[in-house]
């Protein structure tokens, strides 16, 4: 079996015998390791939903494609943050939502040729995208193709990249990924429009099916419970106040059009 899932990329990780295995990506500011720690607004708040019911996660970061295949190969493990699909719906066992986003596809400000009052009208530009992520799967599914109007890539740091380059017309991302990618490059999120809404479902934590039920329904009685302490709110502002000082610009305010074609995709 581990011959056989080290042939796929896959972490043969025992969860069974240790702090419970959580899988994650590098994400920032919602998950991302900084001086050989992993934190973020998620992880906060997933620390804090395990030490509800006395437990400490293992925190593993890989890529996106990895996590994903790691936690569907390991029992007993954990996943965060992850979009609930209907693909995906009998994968995992799903403990809740816990952050609230919105994913949006955005242009440069200055770009006002491009023209996108509805989902068709994608096929007319390029839209970079993440490998693997839910919402790629979704463009695909509404026809767009990685041949002509999708340029993917393997993490937000390339896919912003090749949308400063202009070498793609719309990018994916929400107000929390966006700020931050574009802070990391010296821009901000006044530089940007959200032109069409994709998902405003939330980030969820999910476990491999074959995960102890018990634990899964502590750890949702856990999370409803940090939902309303506070954790997520001073989560969020720990990690975005920072950046809300050198985005905004006096003067401006950032257009939003009423497009939308949301539902359950992100990554």
């Amino acid at each position: 079996l581990a011959v056989m899932l080290f042939s796929l990329g896959i972490e043969p990780v025992s969860a069974a015998s240790r702090d419970p295995v959580v899988f994650t990506e590098e994400l920032a500011p919602v998950h991302y390791t900084e001086n050989g720690a992993i934190v973020g607004i998620a992880t906060d708040i997933v620390r804090s939903i395990f030490k509800q019911v006395g437990l400490r996660p293992y925190i593993l970061s890989y890529p996106w494609k990895r996590t994903y295949l790691n936690v569907l190969h390991t029992p007993g493990s954990f996943v965060y943050t992850i979009n609930r699909t209907p693909d995906r719906e009998k994968l995992f066992q799903w403990i809740g939502p816990i952050l609230h986003k919105r994913t949006y596809l955005y242009r440069f400000a200055s770009r006002n040729d491009i023209k996108v009052a509805a989902p068709d009208d994608l096929k007319n530009y390029t839209t970079v995208v993440i490998l693997g992520y839910a919402l790629t799967k979704k463009l695909k599914d509404m026809g767009l193709s990685p041949a002509r109007e999708l340029i993917v890539t393997r993490n937000k740091q390339e896919q912003m990249r090749v949308f400063l380059k202009g070498r793609a017309d719309l990018i994916t991302g929400n107000e929390f990924t966006m700020a931050r990618a574009l802070a990391e490059t010296g821009h901000c999120m006044d530089e940007v429009v959200p032109v069409l809404l994709m998902n405003e479902k939330g980030y969820y934590l999910a476990a491999n099916k074959d995960t102890d039920p018990e634990l899964v329904e502590r750890l949702r009685l856990a999370n409803a419970k940090i939902q309303q302490m506070g954790v997520v709110q001073q989560s969020i502002a720990h990690y975005m106040q920072p950046l809300q000082k050198i985005s905004r610009k006096p003067g401006h305010h950032t257009e939003i059009t009423h497009s939308s074609v949301a539902g359950n995709h992100g990554k």
